[in-house]
Protein backbone atom coordinates (compact mmCIF):
# COMPACT_ATOMS: atom_id res chain seq x y z
CA UNK A 1 0.00 0.00 0.00
CA UNK A 2 1.54 3.31 -1.01
CA UNK A 3 1.55 6.42 1.17
CA UNK A 4 -1.18 7.90 -1.03
CA UNK A 5 -3.52 4.92 -0.43
CA UNK A 6 -2.91 4.89 3.33
CA UNK A 7 -5.47 6.73 5.48
CA UNK A 8 -3.96 9.48 7.64
CA UNK A 9 -2.92 8.76 11.21
CA UNK A 10 -5.59 9.70 13.75
CA UNK A 11 -3.77 10.03 17.08
CA UNK A 12 -0.05 10.07 16.24
CA UNK A 13 2.05 12.52 14.31
CA UNK A 14 4.30 11.06 11.62
CA UNK A 15 7.28 11.59 13.94
CA UNK A 16 5.56 9.73 16.80
CA UNK A 17 4.67 6.92 14.41
CA UNK A 18 8.35 6.65 13.42
CA UNK A 19 9.40 6.58 17.08
CA UNK A 20 6.87 3.83 17.80
CA UNK A 21 8.12 1.84 14.79
CA UNK A 22 11.66 2.02 16.23
CA UNK A 23 10.41 0.97 19.67
CA UNK A 24 8.48 -1.88 18.06
CA UNK A 25 11.51 -3.01 16.07
CA UNK A 26 13.65 -2.97 19.23
CA UNK A 27 11.02 -4.72 21.36
CA UNK A 28 10.25 -7.62 19.00
CA UNK A 29 13.50 -8.18 17.07
CA UNK A 30 11.86 -9.66 13.96
CA UNK A 31 13.95 -12.50 12.57
CA UNK A 32 14.06 -13.79 9.00
CA UNK A 33 10.77 -15.74 8.75
CA UNK A 34 8.81 -12.87 10.31
CA UNK A 35 7.98 -9.67 8.44
CA UNK A 36 9.78 -6.44 9.24
CA UNK A 37 7.85 -3.94 11.35
CA UNK A 38 7.47 -1.65 8.33
CA UNK A 39 5.69 -4.48 6.47
CA UNK A 40 3.04 -4.92 9.17
CA UNK A 41 0.13 -2.88 10.46
CA UNK A 42 1.71 -2.50 13.92
CA UNK A 43 2.00 1.30 13.80
CA UNK A 44 -1.49 1.67 12.34
CA UNK A 45 -2.89 -0.61 15.06
CA UNK A 46 -1.18 1.44 17.79
CA UNK A 47 -2.50 4.65 16.25
CA UNK A 48 -6.07 3.27 16.19
CA UNK A 49 -5.66 2.02 19.76
CA UNK A 50 -4.65 5.50 20.93
CA UNK A 51 -7.41 7.20 18.95
CA UNK A 52 -10.04 5.05 20.65
CA UNK A 53 -8.63 5.52 24.16
CA UNK A 54 -9.17 8.34 26.63
CA UNK A 55 -7.43 11.63 25.87
CA UNK A 56 -5.38 11.47 29.07
CA UNK A 57 -3.97 8.05 28.08
CA UNK A 58 -3.21 9.32 24.58
CA UNK A 59 -1.33 12.33 25.98
CA UNK A 60 0.64 10.17 28.41
CA UNK A 61 1.68 7.63 25.79
CA UNK A 62 2.63 10.33 23.31
CA UNK A 63 4.78 11.98 26.02
CA UNK A 64 6.34 8.59 26.77
CA UNK A 65 7.24 8.18 23.08
CA UNK A 66 9.05 11.51 23.09
CA UNK A 67 10.83 10.68 26.36
CA UNK A 68 12.03 7.34 24.94
CA UNK A 69 13.17 9.13 21.78
CA UNK A 70 15.31 11.54 23.82
CA UNK A 71 16.50 9.05 26.46
CA UNK A 72 19.71 8.03 24.62
CA UNK A 73 20.88 11.67 24.61
CA UNK A 74 21.28 11.46 28.40
CA UNK A 75 23.82 8.66 28.06
CA UNK A 76 27.33 9.32 26.80
CA UNK A 77 27.62 5.98 25.08
CA UNK A 78 24.68 6.69 22.73
CA UNK A 79 24.73 10.46 22.04
CA UNK A 80 21.96 10.25 19.44
CA UNK A 81 18.19 10.09 19.46
CA UNK A 82 16.53 6.68 19.45
CA UNK A 83 15.60 6.84 15.76
CA UNK A 84 19.20 7.58 14.77
CA UNK A 85 20.58 4.47 16.48
CA UNK A 86 20.98 1.04 14.88
CA UNK A 87 18.48 -1.64 15.95
CA UNK A 88 20.82 -3.33 18.44
CA UNK A 89 21.52 -0.04 20.21
CA UNK A 90 17.78 0.81 20.29
CA UNK A 91 17.13 -2.52 22.01
CA UNK A 92 19.85 -1.66 24.52
CA UNK A 93 18.29 1.76 25.17
CA UNK A 94 14.89 0.17 25.69
CA UNK A 95 16.30 -2.38 28.14
CA UNK A 96 18.11 0.33 30.10
CA UNK A 97 15.02 2.55 30.08
CA UNK A 98 12.95 -0.27 31.59
CA UNK A 99 15.34 -0.35 34.55
CA UNK A 100 15.69 3.42 34.92
CA UNK A 101 13.48 6.43 35.51
CA UNK A 102 11.39 5.67 32.44
CA UNK A 103 10.76 2.13 33.69
CA UNK A 104 6.96 1.99 33.61
CA UNK A 105 6.67 4.04 30.42
CA UNK A 106 9.28 1.92 28.63
CA UNK A 107 7.62 -1.28 29.82
CA UNK A 108 4.19 -0.07 28.69
CA UNK A 109 5.48 0.96 25.26
CA UNK A 110 7.40 -2.32 24.85
CA UNK A 111 4.31 -4.33 25.74
CA UNK A 112 2.11 -2.32 23.40
CA UNK A 113 4.68 -2.70 20.64
CA UNK A 114 4.69 -6.48 21.09
CA UNK A 115 0.88 -6.64 21.06
CA UNK A 116 0.74 -4.43 17.96
CA UNK A 117 3.35 -6.47 16.10
CA UNK A 118 2.37 -10.02 17.04
CA UNK A 119 -1.31 -9.21 16.51
CA UNK A 120 -0.70 -8.47 12.83
CA UNK A 121 -2.28 -11.06 10.50
CA UNK A 122 0.91 -11.59 8.47
CA UNK A 123 2.98 -12.15 11.62
CA UNK A 124 0.43 -14.58 13.07
CA UNK A 125 0.36 -16.53 9.78
CA UNK A 126 4.17 -16.63 9.73
CA UNK A 127 4.02 -18.11 13.22
CA UNK A 128 1.56 -20.77 12.06
CA UNK A 129 -1.70 -19.25 13.33
CA UNK A 130 -4.47 -18.48 10.84
CA UNK A 131 -7.32 -16.64 12.58
CA UNK A 132 -9.62 -16.94 9.56
CA UNK A 133 -9.22 -20.73 9.56
CA UNK A 134 -10.01 -20.88 13.29
CA UNK A 135 -13.18 -18.80 12.84
CA UNK A 136 -14.28 -20.95 9.90
CA UNK A 137 -13.62 -24.13 11.88
CA UNK A 138 -15.76 -22.76 14.74
CA UNK A 139 -18.61 -21.91 12.37
CA UNK A 140 -18.45 -25.35 10.79
CA UNK A 141 -18.53 -27.07 14.18
CA UNK A 142 -21.50 -24.96 15.26
CA UNK A 143 -23.40 -25.95 12.11
CA UNK A 144 -22.50 -29.63 12.41
CA UNK A 145 -23.25 -29.92 16.11
CA UNK A 146 -26.29 -27.65 16.05
CA UNK A 147 -24.94 -25.20 18.59
CA UNK A 148 -26.67 -21.88 19.07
Amino acid sequence: MSAVDRPPLRALTRREADIFACVCDAAVDPCSPLPAVRDTHAVRFFDDWLAKGPAVNRAGLRAALHAIELAPLCRRKFRRRLRALPRERRAEVLTEARHGRLGQAALALSSMAQLSYYGDDAVMRALGYDADAVVERGRRLRREEGRW
